[in-house]
């Protein structure tokens, strides 16, 4: 329990990084022992200039222990450190995986995990594809991983969940922070269906720029792999697919319109040597997952006429507005509008981004 703590508060201080802090422990034979030892020493150790050196001295005696403490039971925060058995493993195998881990929540006990990641401003195929991908490896038992964004993340992690299944949110500041803040009751949902949101920065930490990267790596670490569902030329989640390959992790991508820049990184990676993903069947297939949980068969949706016609002029790919379902199906908004509400109560269709809305796919509706 102590040790925790002491590599907490080590993680605390700015330009401790994870091999800095492996370093010390090395070296003193725990956290705790290098924080006790003298600056000289923690100095050589840790490979330090002077003036860092001194940082780091004022930094520990002006550690707030009580601080840290309210704010791990306040957040009902837990610590893991690289030492313990409970420290995800195949994260732990990564050259440099972080020395703590601070996490809400319950990380997964093995390695039949996929990372699911992609663009903040993804298009709508973008977004259902993740979504469905997602809720389809989740009902085998799959523990989805994914970065808690906006876009294509929050659908990976929303799917997760409707599917029954586990999530994590791996965030790139602290835990007393929520970013972005309109997901603070889906990362409570996570925690409650047995999932976890998972930091390596301490308390007091904003989610800025320069720790997204940190943060990826983290993703592509916890993965057995990692799946790229739209990305632009220039995306963050082509910095997640890197880090997945240089561990010899295996990178899936979903193929996309040659029309649209946001497919532009998944095609990229698919020229590259990607593994081509087109359903969840290609990921479990490649590693034996196929069929752990069998689903039980559910009655097919008999549609009336009219709800029928709203659910079939509907599209996977493009998210549509009243006015255009109004065009195609010749009943007026009134209509469609109560029409679409019951479609959402019956998971056949979705309000992807306000006013509009996309068929949910793989339902079994009767023909």
């Amino acid at each position: 329990m102590k040790e925790r703590r002491y590599m907490a508060a080590w993680k605390s201080i700015k330009g401790m990084g994870a091999r800095r802090i492996r370093s010390l422990v090395s070296r003193f034979g725990s956290a705790q022992n290098a924080w006790q030892a003298d600056g000289e020493a923690v100095a050589e150790a840790a490979g330090l200039g002077v003036q860092k050196a001194g940082h780091i001295n004022a930094a520990r005696n002006q550690f707030d222990w009580e601080g840290q403490e309210k704010l791990l039971r306040s957040r009902k925060v837990q610590l893991v450190t690289f030492q313990e058995e409970a420290y995800p493993e195949l994260l732990k195998q990564t050259y440099n995986a972080p020395a703590v881990l601070f996490y809400q929540g319950i990380l997964p006990e093995n390695d039949k995990t996929a990372a699911i990641v992609g663009a903040r401003k993804a298009t709508p195929y973008g977004l259902n594809a993740a979504h469905t991908l997602s809720e389809q490896l989740a009902r085998q038992g799959v523990f989805i991983i994914s970065g808690g964004a906006r876009g294509i993340d929050t659908r990976a992690h929303t799917g997760a969940l409707r599917g029954g299944g586990r999530t994590i949110a791996v965030v790139a500041n602290g835990l007393d922070r929520t970013y972005p803040p309109e997901n603070r009751r889906l990362f409570e949902e996570i925690c409650d269906a047995g999932g976890a949101i998972v930091s390596e920065f301490s308390f007091g930490v904003e989610p800025l720029a320069c720790n997204f990267p940190a943060r990826n790596r983290i993703i592509a670490g916890m993965a057995r792999c990692v799946i790229v569902v739209e990305a632009a030329a220039r995306s963050g989640a082509l910095i997640t697919s890197d880090f997945a390959l240089e561990e010899g992790r295996d990178v899936f991508a979903v193929p996309g319109s040659i029309f649209s820049t946001m497919s532009q990184g998944t095609n990229g990676l698919l020229r590259n040597g990607a593994i081509i993903l087109t359903r969840a069947a290609d990921v479990l297939d490649e590693y034996g997952w196929q069929n752990v949980k069998k689903e039980e068969g559910k009655p097919a949706c008999v549609l009336p006429d009219r709800e029928r016609q709203v659910y079939e002029a509907l599209q996977e790919s493009q998210a549509l507005p009243v006015e255009q379902l109004v065009m195609h199906t010749g009943l007026s908004a009134a209509d469609i509008s109560c029409i679409l509400v019951n479609l959402i109560l019956h998971n056949l269709a979705e309000e992807l981004l306000p006013g509009l809305y996309v068929r949910c796919p793989a339902q079994n509706v009767s023909p």
